[in-house]
């Protein structure tokens, strides 16, 4: 830093001015520096923080597959009633069903699909088939028809699990596959005290 005297008997409080004006120029430049990178370094921050929480907020949504045609699982086009599960020595039976729905809305669509599932346990636990054949002469013809009904009372559905779900949009449209899986010794005590109830009502 240079000092610089100005002629006269105030030279040197004349210099002491300037000295001082000086370090203040730079102590001022030095604090809006400083301020300025906070600010930047501030900036910076928040934006990696919104950006941290944007990538976070993305990754954990799914986006849900629009298809260029209808289509199934094939695990829902082939779904078996029962089955085994495990691995060598370990292995558990479990009896399946399976169901579809289709909506515009994605959660009516999954609704469906369960409600479907279950009624497929439903039928296989409790339901009872009526046919009734009538025939009938005719102008000395013999005519005939037949009637087949299916009837499935309240029953109950317990300890079952989702075992596959597939959803993928089409056409404006939610589809939505699901398979669920129950227990055989949960599924068989069902049927047991479904046919326990049906023989009590008839008695």
């Amino acid at each position: 830093m240079s000092i610089f005297f100005i002629g006269g008997t105030s030279s040197l409080p004349k210099c002491i001015d300037i000295c001082n004006y000086s370090l203040y120029n730079v102590y001022i430049n030095e604090k809006h520096s400083m301020e300025a990178l906070m600010k930047g370094n501030i900036t910076k921050a928040l934006t990696a923080v919104t950006i941290a929480l944007t990538l976070g907020a993305c990754s954990s949504m799914t986006t849900i597959a629009e298809r260029d045609e209808y289509a199934q699982p094939k695990w829902y086009a082939n779904c078996a009633q029962s089955g085994s599960e495990g691995y060598f020595w370990w292995k558990e039976e479990f009896a399946y069903a399976c169901g579809a729905g289709e909506s515009r809305y994605g959660q009516a669509s999954e609704a469906q699909a369960y409600m479907f599932a279950s009624n497929s346990f439903a039928r296989r636990i409790n339901g009872t088939v009526n046919s009734n054949t009538k025939v009938e002469i005719v102008n000395e013809q013999k005519q005939s028809s037949m009637v087949v009904t299916e009837s499935v009372t309240d029953t109950r559905v317990i300890k079952h699990t989702e075992e596959e779900r597939g959803i993928f949009k089409y056409a404006g449209k939610h589809y939505t596959f699901v398979k669920l899986k129950m227990p055989v010794d949960v599924f068989e005590s069902l049927v047991t005290e479904a046919g326990n109830v049906q023989v009590s009502n008839n008695n």
